[in-house]
């Protein structure tokens, strides 16, 4: 099966290249951060983006690149709209006119997380430019390939990243470079390791699903609570961390302050559990500390 990966730099993209690189062709897309054997796609560029799925014709598109960083998205709503909205909507019509499917990962915030816990189905209610945008490209997607589509929402994803962007890399460089770190005491969510994320993934495609899940690993933590167990796993003082409420952190975008996925869909389907945080702590430490090694190596 032809493959293309949008969306290979980020750490979701490198789980994702892992677990769809046996038995495919896969091709890979970057931007920033281009790796050996990956092609660069700005997926602002609406002509970059139709030209390379005409020259690349996949059977099966992923669509783990998007504009993240929430804040940015709300001062930058028309990039964020060309790259959230846009680019999977380009997609999903290529899909539609070829016959490929496609899919799409959404986020947790499309809830405003006023309710106990939310399937699949509940009403959704995005707070930010970011959850709104994540939100319309669902839309786009559903009505344009209804019988074809794959949408997968997750939160608190973190794992391998040479980038060293999600929320555990970054507390573990911030503290051990003697920075002080305020952390939110109020926000809420399932840490979702990118392994498990992308292993369920193809587990699903090959599975032919279609629709909607919700993705999650099993804990609901706090992140306040999350930084102490970092603190405890890589050795880091707890005391330079600054637990704060979210009122008090001046971000630009509103954030659900505790959205539960209710992921019982999923497991109806007999994908593999999810591994908590202490396993998942284990393995990003371990992968950390293989890459330094590499790098004082080299």
């Amino acid at each position: 099966m032809r493959v293309l990966l949008i969306g290979g730099s980020g750490q979701l993209g490198h789980a994702l290249a892992s677990a769809f690189a046996n038995s495919n062709d896969l091709l890979a897309t970057a931007y920033l951060h281009v790796q050996p054997g990956e092609v660069v796609l700005d997926m602002s560029d609406a002509s970059a983006t139709k030209a390379l799925l005409e020259s690349w014709c996949p059977e099966l598109v992923l669509v783990s690149g998007a504009m993240c960083h929430v804040d940015r998205c709300e001062r930058e709503p028309e990039q964020c709209r060309r790259v959230n909205v846009d680019a999977p909507a380009l997609v999903a019509d290529y899909a539609r006119q070829h016959g490929g499917r496609v899919v799409f990962f959404s986020t947790d915030h499309v809830f405003d997380g006023e309710q106990s816990s939310y399937n699949e189905s509940d009403v959704v209610n995005p707070l930010s430019v970011y959850a709104q945008s994540k939100l319309e490209a669902e839309n786009v997607i559903r009505e344009t390939i209804p019988v074809n589509h794959l949408i997968i929402r997750s939160g608190w994803v973190y794992g391998p990243d040479f980038q060293r962007r999600n929320f555990i890399l970054r507390l573990v460089d911030r503290l051990q470079a003697g920075e002080k770190v305020a952390v939110p005491v109020d926000q809420w969510g399932r840490p979702t390791y990118t392994d498990d994320l992308a292993s369920v993934t193809r587990i699903l495609v090959g599975q032919g699903a279609i629709g909607t899940f919700h993705a999650t690993g099993p804990e609901l933590i706090d992140r306040m609570s999350l930084a102490r167990r970092v603190c405890d796993r890589f050795d880091l003082d707890i005391n330079q961390v600054l637990p704060r409420p979210t009122a008090a952190l001046g971000q630009v975008a509103q954030r659900s302050l505790r959205v539960l996925l209710d992921c019982s869909k999923l497991h109806g389907t007999g994908v593999p559990a999810f591994r908590g945080i202490a396993s998942g702590l284990e393995a990003l430490a371990a992968w950390s500390e293989s890459t330094r090694s590499c790098q004082e190596a080299s």
